[in-house]
């Protein structure tokens, strides 16, 4: 009866959590640009074997806007281009069931790492892990949206479970040993952060699995057996890493790899320079010398920017300040969370620490400390960036945040418990009643999360989607037949990419244009009769269609008494003017 139960409970956990990501994915917020230009690299190595600017299957990175962009994101696209077309959800569906996937893996994690004992006083848990994370808005918003982050979050997730299960079988299960290499390796194929994270992760791993297998406190000795008895397998699984990590290894130093790097780093930042310059003249001595090193102030930087990850405000009242990492009415974790991660953090220190009769295995404990060390090192890359707090960089944390927090409810069932208890409350039900409120509360989280984040946000926040370029250009592609020169501006970002995607462009000739056509960063600035321009007052050549704001709009026609006729308007959600489409005479 019970593992009947925990079948209908995983279903509808399952279910709420394809409901929650797949909800009107493709029509509730329009494609921010870098996924319209996924999707069409997608659909042109679907077409043609290349990416739009001509390159032939990029195995490392694509370029995209002068930068480099890690490649699988791109190829987990193509099977859905090919099944259902260019489309939003297309560009959409492989995050969806990232999403899914981690939802999935920290049920399957909790399951695999947590003791026996553990387990049995408090089933719930792993079912109480995939709920929070099914519903979480961290989760959720990066679930809902074309990012690379989230499909790496799951590689690294279900790469860490592969090696688990491999350790737990004595080292036997090869199978579980290679698919968690491949996971880990393909992560660092799909985002920058991950080919920091990844290798430590693996090698911290091969850590634990080292201390499971010592049987005394002898390191020396136990550190050279493991060694005896495991070279073979250490021997192939570094042969395999080597293997499959080569092309990134051979590109370390070309833009593939360090582009993005040298452009977010705070240690292209000039400022610290010359304040180490004017610290070191000011204070001409030793001291000044050490305290002003621009090595030390990077180092005070990096960690200010590693606690900014901590913020209070950050992670429960109003997240990531970027609009499209978060609601803004929620951070990215729900209020209540703030209680359970404080108990989850008390409950690892406390299963950590030496005593007598200790309940916990060592195993255990030094999953823990995995556990630890993989939130520690997932946090450093997105550290010693510019932008921080950032929720996108450091989302490989999440299955960590998810495990803690669902530790900190069984914690907290327990001190309620005992409170109840104090005051002769008894029931054989208690926890499962404690447990209930704490899944209505939750839903309560969640009912106000999802109102304000399908009702509200989509319109609050909709020109941070870049909204109404959809509509622009298909009304656009009836006015233009290619006879007069069209103009549009690049105000909103993007237009060439966008004019593409929704254009369906066969990439065949975008290809052939990138030979010959004006760029910006990569940026197309002309296709065919187009021209994508600054501004309006750029425009040399009459008649012409003419496509911007209705201030850009408007100022062309005073400014230069040009005679023009407004052939569409296209209206926000609040039918104020994003795009007018006019034809301009002299």
């Amino acid at each position: 009866m019970k593992i009947h139960l925990n079948k209908i409970l995983f279903t509808i956990i399952l279910l709420l959590a394809i409901f929650l990501r797949l909800y009107k994915v493709d029509t509730l917020l329009s494609p921010y640009w870098e996924e319209v230009a996924l999707g069409y690299d997608a659909y042109s190595i679907s077409q043609t074997a290349k990416d739009h600017h001509g390159n032939f299957l990029p195995f490392v990175a694509f370029e995209s806007f002068g930068d480099w962009k890690p490649s699988l994101y791109f190829y987990a696209i193509v099977p859905f281009i090919k099944l259902i077309g260019l489309d939003v959800l297309a560009v959409r569906l492989p995050s969806v069931l990232a999403g899914l996937s981690i939802t999935i893996g920290v049920w399957q994690l909790l399951k695999i790492i947590l003791p026996k004992k553990l387990l049995t006083n408090k089933p719930y848990l792993p079912l109480l892990g995939m709920f929070v994370t099914a519903i979480s808005p961290w989760a959720v918003m990066f679930s809902r949206a074309g990012w690379e982050v989230n499909l790496a979050t799951s590689l690294v997730l279900w790469g860490v479970i592969c090696f688990v299960k491999f350790i737990k079988t004595t080292e036997t299960d090869y199978q579980s040993l290679i698919c968690s290499i491949l996971l880990l390796v393909l992560s660092m194929y799909t985002y920058h952060s991950t080919r920091i994270i990844a290798p430590i992760v693996g090698l911290i791993l091969i850590f634990v699995w080292f201390a499971n297998s010592s049987k005394s406190s002898k390191f020396i000795s136990n550190f050279q057996k493991f060694i005896d008895k495991n070279l073979n397998t250490l021997l192939i699984a570094s042969f395999v890493t080597l293997l499959l990590t080569a092309p990134l290894l051979m590109n370390l130093r070309s833009n593939t790899t360090t582009q993005r790097f040298k452009e977010t780093s705070i240690f292209s930042n000039i400022d610290i320079i010359e304040e180490s310059n004017r610290g070191q003249l000011a204070q001409d001595n030793i001291f000044g010398k050490i305290f002003y090193h621009r090595y030390v102030l990077f180092g005070r930087e990096v960690l200010i920017h590693y606690l900014d990850h901590f913020n209070l405000n950050f992670l429960f009242i109003s997240g990531d300040v970027n609009p499209r990492h978060s609601s803004q009415y929620f951070g990215q974790l729900y209020h209540i969370e703030f209680v359970y991660l404080v108990l989850g953090v008390i409950f690892v220190l406390s299963a950590l620490r030496k005593v007598k009769n200790d309940p916990y295995p060592r195993e255990y404990k030094n999953y823990l400390w995995f556990l630890i060390g993989w939130l520690i090192i997932a946090i450093f890359p997105a550290s010693i960036t510019k932008a921080t707090p950032h929720s996108l960089r450091i989302l490989p944390t999440l299955p960590v945040f998810m495990v803690f927090i669902t530790l900190g409810i069984g914690l907290f069932i327990d001190e309620v418990q005992k409170l109840l208890l104090k005051i002769n409350f008894r029931h054989k039900r208690l926890p499962s009643v404690i447990l209930i409120f704490i899944v209505l509360f939750y839903l309560l989280e969640l009912a106000v999360f999802w109102r304000n984040y399908t009702l509200i946000y989509p319109k609050q926040y909709e020109h941070e989607w870049q909204s109404g370029y959809e509509e622009m250009i298909i009304n656009l592609n009836k006015y233009n037949d290619g006879t007069i020169p069209v103009y549009i501006t690049r105000e909103q970002g993007r237009p060439a990419m966008y004019y593409w995607f929704y254009s369906k462009t066969d990439p065949r000739t975008v290809q052939e244009w990138d030979k010959i056509a004006k760029m910006d960063q990569g940026e197309y600035l002309e296709f065919e009769n187009i021209k994508f321009v600054n501004s309006l007052q750029e425009i040399f050549n009459l008649p012409a269609i003419v496509v911007g704001s209705k201030k850009q709009i408007e100022s062309i026609s005073v400014d230069n008494q040009f005679k023009i006729k407004i052939l569409n308007s296209i209206p926000d959600s609040h039918n104020n003017s994003i795009w007018q489409i006019g034809k301009l005479d002299e």
